[in-house]
């Protein structure tokens, strides 16, 4: 299981599967000079018709993937993604099917690390999936009272039986993970809100205005304290476009100056990554001087950026220092069996509110 440990910034490219919703993340690179971020340059996915006569249920993954020199996609990782059979496969096969024109470094072709996030959507003969139906309506509404009244026990039995009966379009898996995120707020329990927010975030371009604002909001809040500085400057851009919902440019300056401020002061950044048998934990990472403990026993240990992937030995305690002209980068570790990693980033800044814009 992933805690404490997901995302990165998105933003948009359409394509059409069942249709599918790809969004390829970190084409907004550093100095062009300095360095170039790998970037689309031919899609061969196949394109099909917007109907579809079967299940309302519908898929997603964010997998992490390295561009190699030749602009081919390659070491495709899953970070999160639902529980619909075939999303994993579907977003690799998805992957494979993209050329890219791989990034640059001081004049040379280089490797990269980037992440996407992927969405498979269902219209069928005469309505759209993009809703959700009366009845998830109906029992999110009455799940979210017996939050209000602190009726925990009783949510937590409504809430599975809402996923397991209502939950199906990505509208629906949005809102279950906002709502779910709700009750793990109300009691405390940390690391069930930071995944399901992590979920809501995701999924957030499906969520009615107003929730998709509480979403990112809560985003930026969460994102600041736990010193996830990458995600906290791209929940202000998410808040800047949000269709419906004023933000206005003397507020997004002001909120981004709060988070320069906030990590300028914040020297030290320290995160647990407790990681499962055999699953991928990411960790977005925003400082450059990095210490890794107890990874001794780990099958994979890769810091990924855009324009640069370095493979890291396992030990109990590594230390690595990543180039200051890198941006947007992130430490996978992979664990055959249960693991506990502490990490500590210190040093210059890796990320700024110019780099992680989406």
């Amino acid at each position: 299981m992933i805690k404490f440990t997901k995302l990165a910034a998105l933003c948009s490219l359409i394509a059409l599967p069942t249709q599918a919703l790809a969004r390829d993340v970190n084409d907004l690179g550093v100095d062009v000079q300095a360095a170039t971020s790998a970037y689309i340059v031919k899609n061969s996915n196949k394109r099909y018709p917007g109907s579809y006569n079967g299940s309302r249920l519908e898929g997603w993954a964010l997998m992490s993937y390295v561009v190699d020199t030749q602009g081919k996609a390659k070491d495709i990782e899953v970070i999160m993604a639902s529980d619909t059979r075939g999303s994993e496969e579907n977003a690799e096969k998805y992957l494979t099917n993209l050329e890219f024109a791989p990034a640059t470094k001081e004049g040379k072709t280089v490797e990269g690390g980037y992440l996407f996030s992927f969405e498979v959507g269902k219209y069928f003969n005469g309505y759209s999936n993009d809703k959700a139906s009366r009845g998830f309506i109906n029992e999110y509404d009455e799940i979210n009272k017996m939050l209000q009244a602190k009726e925990f026990k009783k949510a937590e039995q409504a809430l599975a039986e809402l996923y397991k009966d209502h939950t199906k379009n990505t509208s629906e898996q949005a809102l279950f993970a906002w709502l779910k995120s709700q009750f793990y707020y109300h009691q405390q329990q940390w690391f069930g809100f930071d995944e399901q927010l992590s979920v809501a975030y995701l999924l957030r371009a499906k969520l009615p205005t107003d929730i998709q604002y509480l979403v990112a909001k809560s985003a930026l809040q969460w994102y600041s304290f736990k010193g996830d500085f990458n995600l906290a400057y791209n929940a202000i851009y998410a808040l800047d476009n949000i269709e419906g919902k004023q933000f206005s440019e003397e507020n997004k300056l002001a909120t981004i100056k709060q988070i320069d401020d906030l990590l300028a002061r914040t020297p030290q950044i320290n995160s647990q990554i407790n990681v499962s048998k055999d699953k991928l934990s990411y960790l977005s990472l925003s400082r450059g001087s990095i210490k890794i403990e107890g990874a001794s026993d780990v099958s994979k240990l890769q810091i990924r950026c855009a324009d640069q992937v370095i493979d890291l030995e396992a030990s109990e305690s590594v230390n690595y220092v990543i180039d200051e002209q890198s941006r947007r980068c992130g430490l996978l570790v992979k664990s055959a069996n249960p693991a506990e990693i502490k990490v500590k980033q210190t040093g210059y800044a890796i990320v700024n509110s110019k780099y992680d814009a989406s």
